[in-house]
């Protein structure tokens, strides 16, 4: 039997040398450093807490490169993410090894339309949609580095659409079993108009624990004019979105529908801009305070979003955002954020990413 198990290794070994010669090595590396600072006790932290999110990621990769035609190519990537949390002490490897990326990529270009598949578990800035932060936050995003599942995405003229699959949780004793799936598409009519949509379907199932389903939808349809779409530095824009809910507590048989609208204006000069965000919608976020069959609380395990979206709400963000280089790019905003009773707190935010994939 071990005879068996040393040829069949030996077999795979030489195998992955015989491919691995075929194509080019390549290696890479990327800095990620984030400070954000959020300060909700005006609100009595009734939405999200008061927290400073600090940390630094350095991701490796390395991987080979083939080139199937001058159309098409493939990478094979392996790598680690390393993140130290600041303030925390490192007594071993294992407290600052996050993840481990690996992933297999195709990429076709005739020069007329392009075409990107993933699998595997891939880097978050392979998805390209902007989506509401009704469907994904903005601290789920600089958190949770890495997808796992698939990906597509295609553009042909100015039609660009993705499909992105992220299995965050296997089935087990505690574990619940929880996947996301992300759909996004933008149709740029002429320069300046563009109208698409964005969605997020999560599946958030249950465990031996604690059985049960609950769904957690959301769809946005847009649309949006860019009234300096023909500047090459400048951005004066307006999207206007519809919001729709499709949530459901099956145990319950608890069905609910919100809907809503929000209104989203940019002006950007360069590196300098401001967006404004303005919503009314109905609670987006039903079954947030509620609990599992084993007692445990729905919370930020069941909503990946942003949770102001309760009624009226509204963000301003300014912002400085300078490539200081092709490589190397800063962002340093102030994020304020209001609610029917006014100002519900605010955020400072630094983040530097230096990436020479």
């Amino acid at each position: 039997m071990k005879r068996r198990l040393y040829t069949v290794f030996l077999l795979t070994f030489l195998s992955t040398l015989t491919l691995c010669a075929q194509g080019k090595f390549f290696t890479g590396s990327g800095l990620n450093y984030v400070f954000d600072n959020h300060e909700f006790a005006r609100s009595r932290n009734a939405y999200i807490p008061s927290e400073t999110i600090h940390f630094v990621r350095v991701s490796n990769l390395f991987g080979w490169t083939f080139v199937q035609n001058e159309n098409l190519t493939y990478n094979l990537v392996f790598g680690a993410d390393l993140v130290k949390q600041m303030g925390t002490k490192i007594n071993s490897l294992r407290d600052i090894v996050d993840d481990i990326p690996i992933f297999f990529e195709s990429n076709f270009n005739d020069g007329n339309k392009t075409f990107i598949a993933v699998v595997g578990s891939y880097p978050r800035k392979i998805v390209k949609g902007v989506y509401s932060e009704l469907l994904m936050s903005e601290e789920t995003i600089e958190t949770d580095f890495n997808l796992d599942g698939a990906y597509l995405g295609y553009s042909k003229g100015g039609f660009t659409t993705e499909l992105a699959l992220d299995w965050m949780g296997k089935y087990g004793n505690t574990r619940k079993e929880r996947f996301q799936i992300l759909s996004y598409g933008s149709w740029n009519i002429v320069p300046a108009f563009s109208l698409g949509w964005a969605g997020s379907f999560y599946h958030y199932a249950g465990s031996v624990e604690a059985p049960g389903v609950v769904d957690n939808h959301h769809l946005q349809a847009f649309i949006k004019y860019d009234f300096a779409a023909e500047s090459e530095h400048s951005e004066l824009s307006l999207k206007l979105s519809a919001l729709g809910s499709y949530q459901r507590e099956r145990l319950l048989d608890d069905l609910r529908l919100p809907f809503g609208g929000e209104l989203e204006a940019k002006a950007q000069w360069r590196s300098l801009g401001v967006r404004n965000v303005t919503s009314y919608t109905e609670n987006m976020l039903p079954f947030y305070d509620w609990t599992d069959s084993a007692g445990h609380l729905y919370g930020d395990m069941l909503y990946r979003g942003s949770k102001f979206y309760k009624g009226f709400y509204d963000l301003t963000e300014l912002y400085w955002a300078p490539r200081i280089t092709r490589k190397l790019d800063i962002k340093l905003s102030l994020r304020y954020h209001w609610g029917s009773e006014g100002l519900l707190g605010s955020e400072q935010r630094f983040s530097l990413l230096f990436d020479i994939l």
